[in-house]
C-alpha cells in the first residue's frame, strides 16, 4: 500500500533534505513539468550538478515506489477510516484502519483514528465486562499511545482521558471490575505514570480523569493488584493542587471539604500495608514507604494521620523504639481517645506504665461496646493486682457488651466469673478509683518533651494565670493556668522555670504546662540585671537615661535626678505593648552619687 500522505511525507524528506520546494517537486512528480525543465528550474535556483543528480535519485525512487503500486496512490485509509466512522460504519472503519497501522504504528494520526474507532467500540461494551476487556485488549495489541507527547498534544490528550473515564464508568459497576480490567489497563499506560497529567505545567479547573480514575482503583482493587498497581504510578506525581483541600457545596448548602488526593493515596497505600501479610508486602516495600512517610509528614505537617500510619507500619516491622518515640507526638493530640492509648500500652515496656495507659484508655468518653479490647487487657493484670472490685466492675461491664453485639462470651470471660475472687467480691460503682492511675499515664506522653527556659513576668492570683517569658529563638511571651499545680500561690514575679510545655492549638499564647522544676539562675539576666552609670538627662524633659536604658519620670522625681549624676541601679526587660517590642528599663535605683559630690 502506497497511499497520497505516503507520497506526500517522502516529498517533504526531499524538501527539508535538499531545500527544494514542494511545488517544485509536486509539478514533477505528477509530470505538469518534464525532467529538462525540472532540471532547468533547479539550476536556476543555484543547485549543483551533483546534487541534482542525488535529487533525480530521490525522486526516482518514489517513481518506482508507484509504478510497484500498480501504476496509482492508493487512498487515504486514515480519510477512508475517518468517513466511514462518521456515517457509523464502524467495522468497515476498523478494517481499513487496521493494516495501515501494522504497517506504521508509529503514525499519531493513524493510532489517534483507531482510537477512536475502538472507543466506540468499547463504550458499546461498558455495561459487558467481558467483552469490554477483549475489546481494550484488541486495542492494546495493535496501538500505544504515544505518552511522550501526551503534555503538548491535546488531541493525544482528549483520546487518553476518554479511555481512561471509560474505563472508570466499568470498574464502579461491580466489585472485582477493577481487578479484572487491571492488567489492560497497566499496557494502556505502558505500565508507567506518564499517564496523570502535570497540573502544575497545565493548570486548569477541567475536571482530571486520571486522577479520578487512581482514586476509584485505590478503593476497589485487592491485595496484590492493589501493589503492582501502585508500584506502576509511584508517589513522584502530585501536582501543587494534590496537596491542597477541596471545598464544595452540596445541594443543601452546606460546605464539604474533601482532604488532598496526596494524604488520601499516601493513607490508603498505608491502610493496605497495615491490612496485608508481610509475606505479601515485604519487609522491604514497609521500610521503603517509612521513607516516603517521613518525607511528607515533614513536608506536610496538616496531614494528621499520616503518622499514625507511620507508627503502625513501624509495628509491623517491629521498629518499636521508633513507633514509639513517632506515636508520642501524635497521641498528645488525641489523648481524648480510648483506642490511642490501647495503642500506647502495645509499645511501652514498663509493665506499670501499660496498666496506666489501659486506665486512661477506659476512663476516656466512648460508646461502651468500644472499649471491649481495653477491658480484655486490663482485667487480668487487676486480678493480679489483686483489685478485685474494678476486675469484677470491668468484667461484668464486658460480659455485658459482648453479649450486646455478639450474643455469646469468649469462654476466658466465663471462666474468670468461676473464680473465687468473682464470687467472693463487690463490684466498685465507678472507674472513680482509676483515675490516680491514669493521671500517671499523662506523664508518658510528655516525659520526652524538652525543658524549657521561662521567666516569669505577673502572677494574675485572681485568674490563677502565670505570665512569663521566653527565647523561641527570639524573645516571646506566653501563660499557663497554674491551677494544676500544687502551690500555685507561690508563683513570683521575677522568678527563673524550667518547665515541659506545648503550645495549645487553638489559643495563641496559652501553653499547657507538664512539668515544672528551678530553673538556672543565669538565665535570670536575660530578663533584670544590676549595673552603673552616669546619667543622661535634658532639663525640660521628665524622664532621663543610663547607658541607653530608660528611667520612668515618677523614679526620677523620687530620686531627684540630675544630669551626670553616678548612680547603680537595677533594670528589667519589659513588653512595651504601644511600640510592640522588647525594652530595658530601669526599675530601682540602689545608690546615687552626685555630680557635684563627684568634684
Amino acid at each position: 500500500m502506497y497511499t497520497k500522505k505516503n507520497l506526500n511525507n517522502d516529498l517533504y524528506q526531499i524538501c527539508t533534505k535538499f531545500y527544494v520546494k514542494y511545488k517544485l517537486l509536486s509539478d514533477f512528480l505528477y509530470h505538469r513539468i518534464d525532467q529538462d525543465e525540472f532540471v532547468e528550474m533547479l539550476e536556476d535556483t543555484g543547485k549543483e550538478d551533483t546534487e541534482i543528480d542525488e535529487i533525480l535519485i530521490e525522486t526516482e525512487k518514489l517513481f518506482k515506489k508507484v509504478h510497484e503500486n500498480g501504476g496509482e496512490l492508493d487512498l487515504d485509509p486514515i480519510e477512508q477510516a475517518k468517513k466511514l466512522r462518521a456515517k457509523g460504519e464502524s467495522a468497515k472503519a476498523l478494517n481499513t484502519i487496521v493494516p495501515y497501522l501494522k504497517e506504521n504504528t508509529s503514525d499519531k494520526d493513524a493510532i489517534l483514528t483507531f482510537g477512536w474507532i475502538m472507543y466506540d467500540f468499547l463504550k458499546e461494551a461498558e455495561k459487558e465486562i467481558e467483552d469490554y476487556i477483549k475489546r481494550l485488549t484488541y486495542f492494546n495489541d495493535h496501538a500505544a499511545i504515544p505518552y511522550d507527547t501526551l503534555s503538548g498534544d491535546k488531541y493525544i490528550r482528549t483520546l487518553t482521558d476518554s479511555y481512561l473515564w471509560s474505563i472508570r464508568r466499568v470498574i464502579v459497576q461491580g466489585e472485582g471490575f477493577a481487578d479484572k480490567v487491571l492488567p489492560q489497563l497497566l499496557r494502556f499506560i505502558g505500565r508507567k505514570s506518564i499517564f496523570i497529567e502535570n497540573r502544575n505545567l497545565n493548570v486548569t479547573s477541567k475536571p482530571s480523569a486520571s486522577r479520578f480514575l487512581i482514586k476509584e482503583f485505590l478503593g476497589r482493587l485487592n491485595g496484590t493488584s492493589y501493589l503492582e498497581f501502585m508500584d506502576t504510578i509511584g508517589f513522584d506525581w502530585f501536582a501543587k493542587e494534590d496537596f491542597q483541600k477541596t471545598i464544595f457545596k452540596n445541594d443543601e448548602g452546606e460546605e464539604i471539604e474533601i482532604r488532598p488526593l496526596a494524604e488520601e493515596v499516601l493513607s490508603s497505600y498505608a491502610k493496605k500495608l497495615i491490612s496485608l501479610d508481610t509475606a505479601v508486602t515485604t519487609e522491604q516495600r514497609i521500610n521503603l514507604f517509612i521513607e516516603v512517610l517521613d518525607l511528607q509528614i515533614q513536608k506536610n505537617p496538616s496531614f494528621d494521620w499520616l503518622p499514625y500510619h507511620k507508627v503502625k507500619l513501624l509495628m509491623k516491622v517491629n521498629r518499636r523504639e521508633e513507633a514509639f518515640e513517632t506515636l508520642i507526638p501524635f497521641a498528645r493530640t488525641k489523648n481524648r481517645e480510648f483506642w490511642i492509648w490501647g495503642l500506647i500500652s502495645e509499645l511501652v515496656n514498663d509493665d506499670k506504665e501499660r496498666f496506666y495507659c489501659l486506665c486512661a484508655g477506659l476512663l476516656c468518653k466512648s460508646k461502651p461496646e468500644m472499649t471491649v479490647g481495653l477491658q480484655e487487657k486490663i482485667v487480668p493484670i487487676l486480678v493480679e493486682k489483686r483489685m478485685f472490685s474494678n476486675a469484677k466492675f470491668e468484667l461484668d461491664k464486658l460480659i455485658s457488651n459482648r453479649m450486646a453485639t455478639k450474643g455469646k462470651i469468649p469462654q476466658q470471660l466465663e471462666r474468670w466469673k468461676e473464680e473465687s475472687w468473682y464470687s467472693e467480691t463487690k463490684a466498685v460503682k465507678s472507674r472513680e478509683n482509676l483515675k490516680e492511675f491514669a493521671k500517671k499515664a499523662e506523664n508518658i506522653l510528655y516525659q520526652t518533651l524538652p525543658f524549657t527556659d521561662i521567666f516569669v513576668t505577673y502572677n494574675n492570683e485572681a485568674k490563677n494565670v502565670i505570665h512569663f517569658a521566653y527565647f523561641s529563638p527570639t524573645l516571646k511571651e506566653g501563660y499557663f493556668y497554674a491551677g494544676a499545680f500544687e502551690n500555685s500561690n507561690d508563683w513570683e514575679a521575677d522568678k527563673v522555670l524550667k518547665v515541659k510545655m506545648l503550645a495549645d492549638e487553638k489559643r495563641e499564647g496559652l501553653f499547657n504546662v507538664y512539668d515544672i522544676s528551678l530553673g538556672n539562675k543565669e538565665f535570670s539576666l536575660n530578663f533584670i540585671k544590676n549595673s552603673k552609670g552616669y546619667v543622661n538627662k535634658f532639663d525640660i524633659k521628665p524622664f532621663a537615661f543610663v547607658n541607653d536604658i530608660f528611667i520612668s519620670p515618677k523614679l526620677v522625681e523620687q530620686n531627684q535626678l540630675k544630669n551626670y549624676d553616678q548612680i547603680e541601679y537595677i533594670c528589667k526587660r519589659r513588653f512595651n505593648r504601644k511600640k510592640n517590642t522588647w525594652g530595658w528599663a530601669v526599675e530601682e535605683i540602689v545608690s546615687i552619687i552626685r555630680d557635684e559630690d563627684l568634684g
